[in-house]
C-alpha cells in the first residue's frame, strides 16, 4: 500500500513538473522510492525474526510440556539432530493416534 500510495504521488508529481526540472524530479522520487523499498525488506525481516522466536518458544514450550508429561525421548534442546528425532517422535505418535481412531470408529 506504501508503494502504491508513492508511485501515484510520483506520477502526480511528474505531470505537474516542468520539462526541465523532470530529470532532477524523477532522480529524487527514484531514491525516494528505494528508500522505501529499504525500509520494506528491513521490515519484513524484522517481522521473520519475530515470527522464528516465537516458533522457537513454541518448540521450546511443547518438549517442556511432553518431558513434564514423561513422554520418552521429549527434553528441551535445541540440537537440530535431536529436534528432527523429536519431530519424528511426534509424528508417530499422531499415525499411531490416527490409526487407534480409525479402528475404535471400525468396532463401533
Amino acid at each position: 500500500g506504501l508503494k502504491q500510495e508513492l508511485f501515484h504521488r510520483h506520477k502526480e508529481a511528474q505531470q505537474c513538473c516542468r520539462p526541465h526540472n523532470l530529470p532532477l524530479l524523477r532522480a529524487a522520487q527514484q531514491r525516494e522510492m528505494e528508500a522505501v523499498e529499504q525500509r520494506i525488506r528491513e521490515e519484513q525481516r524484522m517481522m521473520d525474526e519475530k515470527i522464528v522466536l516465537e516458533l522457537d518458544q513454541k518448540v521450546v514450550d511443547q518438549q517442556s510440556t511432553l518431558e513434564k508429561a514423561g513422554v520418552s525421548g521429549f527434553y528441551i534442546t535445541t540440537n537440530p539432530q535431536e529436534l528432527t528425532l523429536q519431530m519424528n517422535l511426534l509424528e508417530l505418535i499422531r499415525k499411531l493416534q490416527q490409526k487407534e481412531s480409525e479402528s475404535e470408529k471400525a468396532f463401533s
